[in-house]
């Protein structure tokens, strides 16, 4: 009996925790181009991780929209519901198909459901006739494209950030130099000593030794807290030794004469009016200065100079906040006013600004931009370019050549080059391939490439323009290093002109294919009589 209630407790334990997925349509018959949804529903733990699929189409119907998935606490359990909006603009019948849910790494499968979708029927006897309208105009605004940055506009833009950033760093510094309260401070000791050297001897002995009784007396109001400035040479002395046993100071009786004999002289110089010679200030002077030094080196810190300490430690911290504020505040500045500058000249101008730079120009770079399509030569050849080939000087002493044109785009020593030359023959000729050819090979070596490697193909492109390929590799020198190059010659001769398209390209150009296949592509014989 145990064992069986054992048994029935598993079972429901387990049929209690068993994960399944719900599937539901809203419909299961729809007409071509209507929307239905399809509802994905399981109850889980809260722990367990529930993912469905994230697709583009189900089955053969396509997904309008994808819902994310939401979520409802029941008990001690999670329902999560995933819908699909779906639809089908061909009429059949189609097949949801079962579906892939996985809860806690665990796969589970939905059921397949079948939906049909049917045909909009129009009633062709009670729809309305109307007129053929005429065709209409549309005009098509051509996209301007931005022109490529400059040197000019990097460096003003870059500039402008630096000066904002550096605007904001000085108002900050301004602001906190405004909010700095600390004033030097001066040591007791330190101002005694300033004031000794201040203190001259002079004929007028009675000012000079008030002096120095005041300098002392400053000096041990501040270092010993008792007020001294106000009392008189008696009061003073009895402050003075009650502090020092109070303290119990290692001050030694003879030092405290020295300050009762200084003191009394002072009295008679300033009542008594005595008279003081100079080198007997000078020696009291210097007795004044060493009780100051005596007691300097026994008496503990000062309240007031901790204070100030700590104040200054203080100050020191607030101005290192203050300065990382500034720098904070500049860095952002700076980034904000980057931001806004790569945003204003357009991201992909910026970065090809930059590709060019660090890598040059290379096809990926001109292929991104707007090409021009130009006639050159007689006979005309018409081409596509990334820029306009510029007409060089050349001439031809050969007796059956009546015209000879030649233009050019860059050097062969560059990372991209082109070349177009176009001959035209006094008479019909028969054009001999391989001396053309050897030709190619010769004029390649005028322009200094080494090395030259070349194999022979026939030449046709999309318009069905045919003619002779020869292409292969060379070095050449560029400064103090060599260049790995490679090169394609295009012929298009008959028995009346030769027309030569010869472009050269950096042996590591990913790219280079797509420029070249570009170029050849759009090449094109135009006919000018055919055209007047």
């Amino acid at each position: 009996m145990k064992i069986r209630l054992l048994f029935l407790l598993v079972f429901s334990v387990a049929v209690g925790y068993s994960q399944t997925v719900g599937t539901s349509v809203s419909k299961k018959e729809i007409k071509i181009g209507e929307q239905i949804q399809l509802t994905l529903k399981t109850k889980v733990n809260e722990k367990d991780l529930v993912v469905f699929p994230d697709l583009d189409s189900i089955g053969k119907l396509e997904v309008v929209e994808s819902f994310p998935p939401e979520k409802t606490k029941k008990a001690n359990q999670l329902e999560w519901v995933k819908k699909y909006n779906l639809t089908q603009f061909d009429a059949g019948t189609y097949t949801i198909p079962s579906l892939e849910v996985v809860i806690n790494k665990k796969k589970f499968q939905t059921e397949s459901i079948k939906i049909s979708v049917v045909d909009v029927v129009v009633d062709t006897t009670k729809q309305k006739m109307h007129d053929i309208k005429e065709d209409e105009t549309i005009s098509l605004e051509k996209t301007i494209q931005k022109p490529e940055l400059t040197d000019k506009e990097v460096v003003f833009g870059a500039l402008l950030a630096v000066l904002l950033a550096v605007l904001v760093y000085f108002i900050l510094r301004l602001k906190h130099r405004k909010n700095k309260k600390s004033e030097q401070y001066i040591t007791p000791y330190n101002k005694a000593f300033l004031q000794f050297s201040e203190a001259n001897a002079s004929s007028n002995s009675k000012e000079y030794y008030s002096k120095l009784t005041q300098i002392i007396k400053s000096y041990f109001e501040k270092t010993l807290e008792f007020s001294a400035l106000g009392s008189t040479t008696e009061q003073f002395i009895f402050k003075l030794k009650n502090a020092v046993e109070e303290m119990k100071f290692e001050i030694s009786s003879s030092t405290i004469s020295q300050i009762e004999t200084l003191f009394t002289k002072a009295d008679l110089v300033k009542f008594a009016k005595i008279s003081v010679s100079t080198e007997e200030q000078n020696s009291d002077k210097t007795i004044a200065e060493n009780i100051i030094n005596t007691f300097h080196t026994t008496l503990p810190t000062s309240a007031e100079e901790q204070q100030v300490t700590l104040a200054k430690q203080l100050e020191e911290q607030q101005q290192l906040k203050y300065k990382n504020i500034r720098q904070g505040a500049f860095l952002a500045t700076f980034l904000v006013a980057i931001t806004s500058v790569v945003f204003y000249f357009g991201w992909e101008n910026v970065n090809n600004y930059f590709k060019a730079k660090i890598n040059g120009k290379d096809a990926e770079y001109y292929l991104k931009n707007e090409w021009i399509v130009s006639e050159y030569g007689l006979p005309t050849l018409q081409v596509e370019t990334p820029e306009i080939l510029v007409r060089d000087s050349v001439s031809s002493q050969n007796p059956i050549v009546k015209n000879i044109s030649q233009f050019s785009w860059q050097k062969p020593s560059e990372k991209l080059s082109i070349t177009l030359q176009t001959i035209a023959f006094k008479d019909s000729i028969k054009i001999d391939i391989k001396e053309i050819f050897n030709d190619e090979i010769g004029t390649l070596m005028q322009l200094k490439a080494k090395n030259i490697k070349t194999t022979a193909r026939k030449f046709q492109n999309v318009k069905n323009l045919t003619g002779d390929i020869l292409e292969g590799t060379y070095e050449i020198e560029d400064g103090s290093s060599t260049k790995q190059m490679r090169f394609l010659t295009v012929f298009i001769s008959d028995s009346y002109g030769l027309q030569t398209l010869r472009i050269t390209h950096d042996i590591n150009d990913k790219h280079a294919k797509g420029f070249i296949d570009r170029i050849t592509n759009s090449l094109e014989q135009i006919n000018l009589e055919e055209d007047e």
